[in-house]
């Protein structure tokens, strides 16, 4: 499939499907971890403890709550995936395909390098900066960021 052409809602909807597989395992792992920390700060109570068991259990306990903060947002990122409208447009903005630099980008969620029919795509927050001076541009469009300019060579 070539990579410039042939954008489709279908082929954007493998992007979120992709998406969605790596952030679900993500989610899982998270899940795993805080659940194995929760265990580690766990005491029996009819047991008793010197000093260096309390603040183990105290740090595992911390770390606990550091892993439902990933939990959490692992589940936001999965949220935001299944909301993005992911139709075919000719503007920049949330859910749009754009590409510039030699490089394809999904608009609107964080995402490491994805490969979705040969084409490998990252994904922009929809309030980073490079979202916000390529919103509403269309293909064929400039725009600067940190003082470099750049052309937009596909939205979709």
């Amino acid at each position: 499939m070539d990579a410039s052409t042939d954008w489709t809602e279908d082929r954007k909807q493998r992007i979120r499907a992709a998406l969605r597989d790596r952030a679900e395992q993500d989610l899982q792992a998270s899940r795993q971890a805080a659940a194995a920390q929760a265990s580690a700060a766990r005491l029996d109570e009819d047991a008793s403890y010197d000093a260096d068991a309390l603040s183990q259990s105290d740090e595992a306990g911390e770390l606990s709550g550091l892993q439902d903060d990933a939990v959490a947002r692992q589940e936001r990122l999965l949220a935001q995936i299944d909301e993005l409208d992911l139709s075919v447009r000719e503007a920049a903005g949330p859910g749009a395909v754009v590409a510039f630099g030699g490089d394809h980008y999904l608009v609107g969620v964080v995402a490491g390098e994805l490969d979705v029919d040969g084409v490998r795509i990252e994904g922009i927050a929809a309030d980073s900066p490079v979202a916000a001076a390529i919103a509403g541009k269309r293909a064929g469009e400039t725009f600067t960021v940190n003082g470099v300019e750049q052309r937009l060579d596909l939205v979709v």
